[in-house]
């Protein structure tokens, strides 16, 4: 327990750091759109690369962090994430910080799991629930205070140092790290990794993404999207076919067979796509539509952000008290609430019902992430214990890219659909006015340009 003392920081911080970079970028998406010039749903990818590689990836590298070694493979982990970060800074273009946001999910996906295993191992009965709770709790809070910690760089520095700022924090945990934590004398373990598996399930999330995000520009029933969705679905059932016949399986599947588990999966990938919806769509709307600065969007979004870390901490501290159900089935409760809001908000009256919108979901989702990651973990130990944690993990990175596959296509559509009607009435207006045809022509021009 003593050790654990200074270890769980250094952990909290990495997985806060690899967390927050999956949302962390949203708020300035306008300004890279800018600077890249290109399409929202294209740019989309800088996220959805980065948490489809990383749930591909992290059951792998926490299998191959018990042949190397698990403090020197986190070691390693901080390096790549940290090297990442920098490419993904001085990105001239957007197929240059796709790669570089891959390099840090790389990072991401070594670095998550096996801090969860580090630390339960130096855990004991009495607190493993709390550091399940800090750990998994903290990077839910994580992905909750990216767009404000964005906004608030963004605004002073540059879009650029939304990922520059996580390299002072790696500096940092790379000088602490081999003081803490041993990384040349470990007790290794000759493991199986099935590679396989993680392709299958690449391809899967890939398919399904790229078919979500342009189902509305290429048509759900063209040619290419349905051969997307055919191929996600094949992908799939191979996947699933693999993980049943292979040794050392990607995910243990005989872990659905646990009700307590498969329940708490579903309440993860479940709030983590409501979780991304308001990531996506609440600061695009002000920043892009609202015309608000990073800063002004970052403090309106920094309400869900405070109720998310407050609720997270309440929860752990009732879990033994209150049924989980209750506290599960309340917060599905109080997000659909914040979705209600948010369906019907009126920003031309003032922000006061985004900002109560922002804290309901941040309860909702607090009360549902908290309980549910102790819940995934109840019931196991040891190995069970390492795979229910990875699959977890899983879970919620599928929810989010669900999410931004499908918000992130709606709202393009919505966007284009609202250009569109602009310039329609636009020139509507214009050839009603009593003046020259060559000057309406340039007004045209001008409109068509704008």
């Amino acid at each position: 327990m003593n050790k654990l003392k200074y270890v769980l920081p250094i952990l909290l911080v990495g997985n806060i750091l690899c967390m927050m970079d999956v949302s962390i970028m949203t708020i300035v998406i306008p300004e890279i759109q800018t600077a890249f010039s290109v399409s929202l749903s294209d740019l989309s990818w800088t996220v959805n690369v980065y948490t489809i590689v990383f749930a591909a990836l992290i059951i792998p590298f926490g299998r191959l962090a018990e042949r190397w070694g698990q403090h020197r493979i986190v070691f390693l982990g901080l390096m790549t994430f940290g090297f990442g970060s920098l490419m993904t800074g001085l990105a001239p273009n957007l197929a240059f910080m796709l790669v570089a946001r891959g390099i840090q999910s790389i990072g991401a996906a070594i670095i998550i799991p096996t801090s969860m295993v580090i630390a339960l191992d130096l855990s004991n009965a009495d607190n493993r629930n709390k550091v399940v709770a800090a750990l998994a709790g903290s990077q839910g809070l994580a992905v909750a205070l990216g767009p404000a910690v964005g906004g608030f760089v963004a605004q002073y520095l540059d879009w650029r140092w939304v990922f520059y700022i996580n390299l002072p924090f790696i500096i940092v945990l790379l000088v602490i790290y081999p003081f803490v934590l041993n990384i040349r004398r470990e007790t290794r373990r000759a493991v199986k990794i099935d590679w396989l598996g993680a392709s299958l399930s690449c391809i899967f999330l890939t398919t399904l993404s790229l078919g979500l995000i342009k189902a509305n520009d290429w048509g759900w029933t063209s040619l290419t999207i349905v051969t997307m969705f055919i191929a996600s679905g094949l992908t799939f059932i191979l996947f699933i076919v693999q993980e049943l016949h292979t040794p050392s399986p990607m995910i243990n599947l005989s872990l659905f067979k646990n009700r307590n588990f498969t329940a708490s999966g579903i309440a993860l990938l479940l709030s983590n796509y409501l979780l991304g919806g308001m990531v996506i769509l609440i600061p695009t709307l002000l920043t892009k539509v609202q015309g608000e600065t990073e800063l002004n969007a970052a403090l309106l979004i920094t309400p869900y952000s405070v109720s998310v870390m407050l609720t997270v901490i309440m929860t752990s501290l009732l879990i033994k008290r209150i049924n989980q159900k209750i506290l599960i089935g309340l917060g599905f409760i109080i997000i659909a609430g914040s979705y209600l809001l948010i369906a019907h908000l009126n920003l031309s009256q003032g922000y006061h019902r985004l900002i109560i919108a922002d804290i309901l979901l941040g309860i909702g989702y607090g009360l549902v992430a908290a309980t549910a990651n102790i819940l995934v973990a109840s019931d196991f130990h040891g190995r069970a214990l390492t795979d229910s944690q990875s699959v977890a993990n899983i879970l919620r990175q599928v929810g989010f890219i669900i999410a931004i596959a499908l918000f992130t296509s709606v709202l393009s559509t919505n966007i284009n659909t609202a250009k569109q009607n602009t310039i329609t009435y636009a020139h509507q207006q214009i050839q009603t006015l009593d003046i020259q045809q060559a000057l309406k022509n340039k007004m045209l021009t001008k409109v068509d340009q704008n």
